[in-house]
């Protein structure tokens, strides 16, 4: 017969002066952090598997400390460079194979690593003291400057 265990079964490690949440309870919460890899797939299942009551497992849910240790692992996992790389190439095979938004998302992505540029001007004279013709002619200039230089690789 299933039994209700509540809250109790939580000991302090001196060692590490952290709360430790029983056995079961650990099972459980690797059981929920495996996502779609879970067996049993439900809940239901797992209870009667494990010899827990439903409602325990509800309750263990809503339980402070379970819920930070749950938290904390959720976000360790989902921030693993391994899950964060398979949606990456993921994302660069869609955009590869024609999609318009996975290219985009994976360019947002890839925009992070990106060195920025920055054109410096070494100029005394305010730019907004020009006038639209002598700035027009400085662009043009710099623009066929940028060529001669492209063209020599």
């Amino acid at each position: 017969m299933p039994q209700n265990g509540g809250g109790k079964g939580w000991v302090w490690d001196t060692d590490s002066n952290v709360s430790v949440m029983p056995d079961s309870w650990a099972v459980f919460l690797e059981w929920l952090l495996r996502g779609v890899d879970r067996l049993p797939l439900t809940q239901k299942d797992w209870a009667a598997e494990n010899g827990v009551h439903e409602d325990t497992m509800r309750r263990w849910k809503r339980d402070p400390r379970f819920i930070r240790e749950w938290d904390r692992r959720a976000a360790e996992l989902n921030v693993s460079p391994e899950r964060t790389q398979s949606v990456i190439d993921a994302l660069h095979s869609k955009a590869v194979n024609g999609s318009v938004q996975a290219a985009n998302l994976y360019l947002q992505y890839v925009d992070k690593f990106t060195p920025r540029r920055r054109l410096q001007v070494d100029d005394d004279r305010d730019a907004g003291g020009l006038s639209d013709e002598e700035l027009a002619s400085e662009l043009e200039a710099e623009v066929a400057h940028l060529r001669v230089v492209s063209d020599s690789f």
